[in-house]
């Protein structure tokens, strides 16, 4: 398990590497992010409205029970526009990745491109993404803890069997359908390299960004005790500023890191800034 963990350090660090040699990876999540936020800001506050209003009891015919199913509707509308929005950005950034790993040079405009080219796979692949996704949140306010905790655990299982869907959808052109059992089928075979891999991206970017964590929550904390709005606003923004880069920097680490795996499990022995050895590592039998 050790070895495993710090093959994944490895890993992610010559993922890094291939970031900083294309910087302009970062617009995709960038572009993914502000278009979610958009989508948040517009039904956000109907859909926190309507869940405010239900009761436990839900009488057909009621008014409780309309806004009950409208809240139902909107979340899933919710869920749909952000699946669509999410998955289209990621293909576009694992459809550069993949160029990038392959030597060649790839822009913007060609990663946006090539999830246009898919743009049909991609409403679909999200249209059932979406719904597992609000199937699993409507489960989750029925059950007590336990059952959400099993629910958890479904979704997580869910997320890691589907995590080679994009460049499947990406570079073999199939349908959504396709391209999740596709997905299902590579991860049958390095699930735990796959789940341990990702798990290490995430830990190496927590240690990492851990010293400007503490850094930002210096001038944070001065700002409530002072109880001034305008230095509280202000460093509530450093630390706001803080997060979005982790989360672009764990996006696009992630992306290229399930690229350089997706180009290895289907062939391709070089990808330019990874090391071979570790990827043939990852898919050494379980």
């Amino acid at each position: 398990m050790l070895q495993k963990f710090n093959r994944s350090w490895m890993l992610t660090g010559q993922c890094w590497r291939v970031l900083k040699a294309d910087p302009a990876l970062f617009v995709f999540p960038l572009l993914s992010v502000t278009a979610v936020l958009l989508i948040i800001a517009s039904l956000a506050w109907p859909v926190f409205a309507l869940h405010h209003r239900l009761h436990p009891i839900d009488d057909p015919g009621s008014t409780t029970h309309s806004a009950r199913l409208l809240y139902y509707f909107l979340l899933g509308v919710f869920y749909l526009f952000t699946y669509v929005v999410t998955i289209f950005f990621n293909c576009a950034l694992i459809a550069v990745a993949l160029r990038r790993l392959d030597g060649e040079e790839a822009t913007v405009g060609e990663g946006l491109q090539a999830a246009l080219n898919n743009i049909g796979s991609i409403l679909g692949y999200a249209l059932i993404a979406a719904t597992v996704g609000w199937l699993l949140r409507w489960l989750e306010d029925r059950v007590g803890f336990i059952g959400r905790i099993v629910i958890s655990i479904i979704g997580a299982a869910w997320t890691m069997a589907s995590s080679m869907t994009l460049p499947v959808l990406v570079v073999e052109n199939a349908g959504p359908v396709e391209a999740l059992t596709r997905s299902f089928e590579l991860m049958k075979e390095n699930w735990g390299e796959n789940l341990i891999g990702n798990s290490g991206i995430g830990l190496a970017i927590v240690m990492g960004a851990l010293p400007f964590f503490l850094i930002a929550y210096l001038p944070l904390s001065a700002a409530i005790a002072s109880h001034k709005t305008d230095h509280i606003i202000l460093a509530g923004l450093l630390m706001g500023a803080l997060v979005l880069g982790v989360v672009l920097i764990r996006t696009t680490l992630h992306a290229i890191y399930t690229a350089a795996l997706y180009r290895f499990a289907t062939g391709a022995k070089e990808n330019a800034g990874i090391d071979a050895d570790l990827l043939s590592d990852a898919f050494a039998p379980k």
